[in-house]
């Protein structure tokens, strides 16, 4: 180019290099409009793709080695510790015998069950707090968490058992009513504040779940889920559902996935079916849904 504008006048050379400058910057603009395109093109195919994004376009992909999932384990490990100090639970047979009743809807055969199931786990979850936290308390349960709809019962619950170790959660499914009934059972956070949430939290599976909560068929889909994806020994995890005998509450539609294992009038004790799947279970759920909108 230097020996071209030895043949050419001043003006000329302004025109040439105008060009020259414009040639350059239409380039430039055509390849970044082909990399943009490309770019949007490539987000808008993963936004469309359910399996890696949420609906508000957020990546669903696992980030195990993200900090705050990091920090997430290590407060849970110390969570489920004993405090600082303390030693671990007694453990005890558990008996009647001078066993303060409550009136919450267990009877006395209940009670027995439940307390052989307890004594012999390491792990109980309850959807549902009261009579059978005590029961948890008294055999000296090692690692124990349970979720309320109604404060009042978890602050209740939480001082009578006295153990220093289990956890208790609050779902907010909004203002209650008798027995912590949702008085607005349209709330879109009710499913998943009190059938989810409180077991999101859990990063290992329990041996025992107990539903005598709201929403018990769906809760005890969501036990059993919960108890597969942390790789929980389906061979053992039980899932005791209570006022099992209701029949028109529709409880009897969850040996569609479960094996009932001991059973009382009142309280079954189920294990899930061999060869269940998720799929199976999610399905189940779905279903619940549909037929049961609180109990």
């Amino acid at each position: 180019m230097v020996a071209l504008t030895r043949f050419l006048r001043p003006r000329q050379i302004f025109i040439y290099m105008i060009c020259v400058v414009g040639c350059v910057l239409y380039l430039r603009v055509s390849f970044l409009k082909t990399a943009t395109g490309s770019l949007r093109g490539s987000i808008h195919a993963a936004s469309n793709d359910p399996n890696k994004v949420d609906n508000l376009g957020n990546d669903k992909e696992p980030k195990e080695n993200h900090g705050f999932n990091k920090v997430q384990e290590m407060l849970y490990n110390r969570a489920i510790q004993f405090p600082g100090g303390e030693q671990a639970p007694v453990r005890q047979p558990f008996t009647l015998d001078g066993w303060d009743r409550g009136s919450g809807g267990l009877d006395d055969d209940d009670r027995k069950l439940l307390g052989e199931i307890y004594f012999k786990a390491n792990s109980v979850f309850e959807y549902g707090l009261g009579e059978s936290t005590y029961i948890a308390a008294a055999v000296g349960v090692p690692r124990y968490a349970g979720v309320d709809s109604d404060p009042a019962w978890v602050v209740q619950a939480r001082t009578k058992a006295n153990m220093s170790h289990f956890r208790f959660s609050f779902a907010d499914i909004g203002s209650t009513g008798n027995l912590g009934y949702p008085k607005d059972s349209t709330l879109q956070k009710i499913q998943y504040n009190y059938q989810v949430a409180p077991l999101q939290v859990e990063n290992a599976p329990f041996d025992v779940y107990l539903v005598d909560g709201r929403y018990r068929v769906a809760s005890a889909c969501v036990c059993l889920l919960h108890a597969m994806s942390r790789g929980g020994d389906m061979e053992k995890v039980l899932v005791g559902i209570h006022d099992n005998d209701m029949g028109q509450r529709g409880y009897l539609i969850f040996v569609g996935v479960a094996d009932i294992v001991e059973k009382r009038k009142k309280l079954w004790v189920y294990k899930i079916k061999p060869g269940t799947t998720e799929e199976d279970i999610i399905e189940l759920w779905k279903m619940s849904e549909k037929i049961q909108t609180r109990h």
